[in-house]
């Protein structure tokens, strides 16, 4: 309970603050995308082909959610870390929510959901209604993760500027919230993001041989 007050009681603000960040972020990348500015969106995509080559081609449940726990847990727990002033994580706040945009607006052609399909065989899609839920679990869980992490490096920022407290002693106690609340929510909001993920993409149907050859002649008159 002592862990919960000092997270999500103590720190909401700033977590408001850090949404708020997130927002204003989003709408910058909003003129950059539609002006076209490679300068400026080279990057976040860059980063989203590179983790999007980590899942390969037709993961399993098993990989998606590690993945997805594995990179969310490292980059939020450095996030936090951050706080060595309290003017960093306020700004990968901003910059996350510019990043997120760029991709979700021009990665579009990148996503290739069907190389995340099950492959042809016994397994089955998730339900339309399972991978809704999902993906709403996600934005309840993940985001909130998010901003609550950057709440608490900002924080601690603060307190290591004002001389309140040791850069190692605040994380210490930071540390052992982000173990303990942080991460099993992160872990929770990975497993539903990989059934999100399965069910939004489509298993690619079988081929029979000479299918293609079918296909070209008929474009021909007889």
């Amino acid at each position: 309970m002592k862990l919960f007050s000092f997270v999500f009681v103590e720190h909401f603000g700033l977590a408001c603050g850090a949404a708020l960040l997130f927002l204003v972020g989003v709408l910058l990348a909003l003129p950059v995308v539609k002006r076209g500015a490679n300068l400026l969106t080279w990057m976040p995509l860059f980063m989203f082909r590179m983790v999007r080559r980590l899942f390969g081609a037709h993961p399993g449940m098993t990989r998606l959610w590690t993945l997805i726990f594995g990179f969310n847990g490292t980059v939020m727990f450095l996030y936090m870390a951050s706080g060595v002033h309290p003017g960093i994580p306020a700004a990968i706040s901003l910059l996350t929510g510019y990043n997120l945009a760029v991709i979700v607006l021009m990665a579009g052609e990148m996503w290739d959901l069907d190389d995340l399909a099950v492959p042809p065989g016994p397994r089955k899609q998730p339900k339309g209604w399972v991978t809704g839920l999902c993906g709403l679990a996600v934005i309840l869980l993940e985001l909130p993760c998010f901003w609550y992490s950057i709440a608490m490096g900002i924080r601690l920022g603060q307190e290591v500027l004002a001389g309140q407290t040791g850069y190692q002693e605040g994380m210490a106690v930071r540390l052992q919230a982000y173990v303990f609340l942080i991460l099993p929510l992160l872990l929770v909001s990975a497993v539903c993001e990989a059934i999100a993920i399965r069910g939004m993409s489509a298993p690619r149907p079988p081929t029979s041989p000479g299918s293609g050859s079918r296909d070209q002649g008929s474009g021909h008159p007889s």
